[in-house]
């Protein structure tokens, strides 16, 4: 589906998403059900990346471009086959045999910058997949994941601990320490194991294993994120008609989206995540719920331009991709 020239078109034929666009991308992939076509644009994010940018439009003809994103399809390719044996994936960079023939000048001259930015790039990815998973499904996101890791140079790939503090702790089970005096009158401490323990599938909890502090955050968070979104009494509004459908559809989309995972900005801030929402409405054709994000991302900063920007590049993907068509036509689906 993406072809050289479509990678260069996406990446530099929208000037207002010249640090979104590949996000913007991947969440739009992910919704359409389009997981094999991430790599191509992941590896080819990671290249542009260390190029100051330009809307010249004659760079979407560029040889030396195209032969980069060619590059970044071979690469993402080669890649899946290392990781289906096991192997080490080296880092992305892009080959000295033309290192002078690009038309752009590059951003970094040392190796840390690389890997650096490198870095973030590559959280983003996967933190766009994984808030997907309110908007399009877990088993999209989990497919998506999946062909992410497979393409990710060893170097950049995600640590054992999440990136969200936990707030549950299994394996936290002492209860209070228990102060006493034995026969001789010495006195003791000690702790017990809290006689309300279940095992779980990872590890045995009891009520001193959960953090409630963390717990209180999230909400506060999720709370403060959904207001931001949803001003001038609309937030309240919104909130009633869910209750309205169905209570739990309300408790479900706070504790559970709102509160742990939309309003974590640590990778993704609020404007991109916004961003990756509204990319993830279009191709679904569910103009009541676009419509409160798109003046939603515009609360949190996204700029008309941005927004219209956007939306072409969605419905660019959605037109290559063949199979995704709106009730009323293009014309129908909600804008700022």
């Amino acid at each position: 589906m993406l072809t050289p020239e479509r990678l260069v078109k996406l990446a530099y034929n929208y000037p207002q998403l010249h640090n979104t666009w590949y996000l913007v991308a991947c969440a739009c992939l992910t919704v359409i059900n389009q997981p094999q076509e991430i790599p191509k644009i992941f590896h080819f994010a990671l290249r542009q990346q260390l190029l100051e940018f330009s809307n010249d439009k004659g760079l979407l003809t560029d040889k030396f471009l195209l032969k980069l994103a060619q590059d970044s399809i071979s690469s993402s390719d080669k890649f899946q086959d290392l990781a289906s044996v096991g192997v080490g994936l080296p880092d992305i960079l892009i080959p000295f045999t033309y290192y002078d023939k690009l038309p752009l000048k590059f951003k970094y001259a040392k190796t840390d910058d690389i890997h650096a930015t490198q870095s973030v790039i590559a959280a983003k990815f996967r933190e766009v997949i994984l808030k997907s998973t309110a908007l399009a499904g877990l088993p999209k996101a989990i497919n998506a994941l999946m062909i992410l890791k497979s393409v990710t140079p060893t170097s950049i790939r995600p640590g054992t601990l999440p990136e969200r503090k936990p707030i549950v702790h299994p394996g936290r089970l002492l209860s209070s320490y228990i102060v006493g005096e034995d026969a001789e009158g010495t006195k003791f401490e000690s702790s017990s194991r809290s006689p309300q323990t279940s095992d779980t599938i990872d590890g045995p909890i009891s009520v001193n294993s959960f953090d409630v502090k963390q717990l209180k955050e999230d909400l506060t968070r999720g709370s403060e994120f959904w207001n931001d979104i949803y001003t001038n009494k609309i937030n309240t509004r919104i909130k009633r008609q869910m209750m309205n459908a169905y209570p739990d559809l309300w408790y479900h989309t706070y504790h559970h989206v709102y509160g742990p995972l939309l309003s974590f900005t640590d990778i993704l801030s609020a404007r991109e995540t916004s961003m990756c929402v509204v990319s993830s409405l279009i191709p679904q054709d569910v103009n009541p719920q676009l419509k409160g994000h798109l003046k939603g991302a515009h609360n949190l900063g996204v700029t008309k331009e941005e927004l219209t920007d956007l939306r072409s590049l969605v419905f660019d993907i959605c037109d290559w991709s063949g199979n995704i068509h709106w009730k009323g036509g293009k014309d129908s689906v909600a804008k700022l």
